[in-house]
């Protein structure tokens, strides 16, 4: 089941006419506060799209209240091409994706079934683990250093530690390992990161640029591999 939180009544019909074809079962809410009291009140739907602009309770508030309360449904923000984007961008609270208005049913649509995949890995990880299911030699992991990347689950380790992607930042991850010392240009990483997405700029991916370095510090020796190459894009050296 998933929760599909937007104050637009007709955003909300369209989505979920979508998922319906998909095979989702959806449940609509007008704001964040009507997803946190049924959430708490034993609702547990495997994944809520939510809108960030919304009265009585906005998405970025929900988010935080649900994070707080140890609740950790995944979440993807549906977000303005504008300041509400780089806001979404510099938030720590825990949201899973995000996409921008406006976008493709076909891009919301994938990336759903991805998020879903990926929490449905975790579900079972320790008995994929035990039955010899993360093969060292799998052809579904990419690796630079200390940086592992599953392709099937869409997760992350560094020195076996994992940390925690949206699949946007997984994506241009596995771009930049299967590309080493290539240059990708803007263009070309939006095509990675969003491929079914025209409306993206070039100021996101710098955006997200910045969050995979933050995250990638945590190891010296992966703090400085996404190079910028000014006036071209960037590489992973």
């Amino acid at each position: 089941m998933i929760a599909l939180v937007d104050d637009e009544k007709n955003v909300r019909m369209t989505i979920k006419t979508a998922l319906k074809k998909e095979g989702f079962e959806t449940v609509e809410f007008a704001n964040g506060q009507e997803i946190y009291d049924s959430v708490k009140s034993g609702l547990n739907p495997e994944l809520i799209v939510m809108d960030i602009m919304m009265p009585v309770m906005d998405g970025i508030m929900c988010l935080k209240k649900l994070r707080d309360d140890g609740i950790k449904t995944p979440v993807m923000f549906l977000t303005s091409r504008d300041e509400e984007f780089d806001k979404v961008l510099g938030l720590e609270l825990g949201a899973d994706d995000y996409l921008c208005k406006p976008f493709s049913m076909r891009e919301l649509v994938a990336r759903i079934h991805v998020l879903l995949r990926r929490c449905s890995y975790h579900e079972s990880a320790l008995d994929n683990t035990d039955a010899g299911g993360e093969n060292s030699n799998n052809k579904n992991i990419l690796r630079s250093g200390s940086l592992e990347l599953n392709l099937l689950s869409y997760t992350a380790k560094i020195n076996q530690k994992s940390i925690e992607l949206t699949v946007t930042e997984f994506r241009l991850l596995e771009g930049f390992l299967k590309n080493q010392n290539i240059v990708l240009s803007r263009d070309q990483l939006i095509e990675i990161s969003y491929p079914e997405d025209t409306y993206l700029n070039d100021r996101a991916i710098d955006c997200h640029i910045k969050r995979l370095r933050k995250k990638l510090s945590c190891d010296e020796n992966l703090s400085e591999k996404i190079q910028t190459v000014y006036g071209a894009g960037y590489k992973w050296e």
